[in-house]
């Protein structure tokens, strides 16, 4: 029996997709699949400086059209990337840290039912981040840094 790396999982998974797997691509998914934490776009075209930003930025929005990232907006607006487990999951940003958990909603379906059910709209998809303080950052917050966020 031979257990696929991450790597060859992601790669295996393009492949299937039809999806050629170039060298600079290799390494933008190699990287990638190396990654815990968030990362942006930024930090990952300077890592990868003899790639080429373009490459970066196209195996990015790649891997997140295809499920294999999470693009999450952060507190304040910026976009990060994270891997994805591809499970249906929404997030749990903190707006202090940054810090990005996934989190799974049962209920969410319900509420898409009964917005399809209350509007002609035909909903196709959902995002949903849910912004608040980790436990490491929620001791540090003064009620006036939390009433002055404004969060829609």
């Amino acid at each position: 029996m031979t257990l696929l790396s991450p790597i060859d999982g992601l790669v295996d998974k393009l492949r299937d997709q039809g999806f050629k797997i170039t060298h600079p691509r290799y390494q933008v998914i190699e990287r990638v699949a190396d990654r815990d934490a968030n990362f942006t776009a930024e930090e990952l075209a300077a890592e990868l400086a003899p790639v080429g930003r373009a490459t970066v930025y196209r195996t990015i929005k790649l891997l997140v059209d295809q499920g294999l990232l999470c693009r999450v907006v952060l507190g304040d607006g910026s976009i990060c990337y994270r891997s994805s487990h591809l499970a249906h999951h929404h997030h749990l940003v903190c707006l202090s840290c940054g810090a990005t958990e996934d989190v799974h909603l049962s209920d969410v379906e319900a509420v898409i039912d009964r917005v399809r059910g209350a509007t002609s709209y035909e909903v196709v998809s959902h995002r949903i981040e849910v912004y608040g303080f980790c436990p490491r950052c929620k001791g540090f917050q003064s009620e006036a840094d939390i009433t002055h966020l404004h969060l829609h």
